[in-house]
């Protein structure tokens, strides 16, 4: 299976760090048309246009250089890895890929089936509001639109032509903070200050 390094880059910048428990967290999830991912907060699913005979969440181990351009994934002694290739197919770099066993979860429950109107979006943690620079914008600007499902709902962001045609038009969903996150930061920051 070959898929363009970009995407799985993206996917990698929304799996949960090394101390999650929950392995598949910490995985891409690569489905016959889609590469996915999520930390439980965000989450990005975007199509890879690959001929794919693997499916799985994998847990990716070892770095991917920065001069990758595309990567294959396939058998080599018993287990599955992920070759990184420069545009003339010259092998720069390899990555082991950790099988998890595991239920994946269903991104097309994540939002409502309608929106509901409201004037206020949701709290976001703003280090959700900089992925998609950090996908996306390796090469040029990104624009985002926000699109509400509800107060305290998830947001679905929604990009140009650019991002959706070099990306597989990606579908990125982050999800709220608590109602009450402001009342309780600022009653926390209180409490310190006396």
């Amino acid at each position: 299976m070959f898929i363009h390094t970009d995407l799985l880059r993206a996917a990698l910048c929304c799996v949960a760090d090394e101390k999650e428990e929950r392995g598949y967290l910490r995985g891409v999830h690569i489905t016959p048309t889609h590469i996915q991912a999520t930390n439980g907060h965000a989450c990005v699913s975007m199509e890879h246009g690959a001929d794919n005979p693997i499916e799985g969440v994998f847990i990716i181990n070892g770095t991917i250089p920065d001069e990758a351009e595309g990567t294959f994934i396939k058998p080599l002694y018993g287990t599955l890895v992920a070759e990184h290739v420069t545009e003339d197919n010259q092998v720069i770099g390899r990555s082991n890929l950790d099988l998890v066993l595991c239920r994946y979860p269903d991104f097309s429950k994540l939002l409502p089936a309608t929106p509901e109107p409201s004037d206020l979006l949701p709290i976001f943690q703003a280090k959700y509001l900089a992925l998609p620079q950090q996908m996306f914008g390796k090469d040029f600007i990104v624009a985002v639109m926000l699109k509400s499902w509800g107060h305290e709902k998830p947001c679905q962001l929604i990009f140009d032509k650019a991002v959706n045609q070099l990306y597989g038009n990606p579908f990125v969903v982050i999800m709220p903070m608590r109602p009450q996150t402001f009342e309780r930061l600022e009653a926390a920051f209180d409490e310190e200050s006396n």
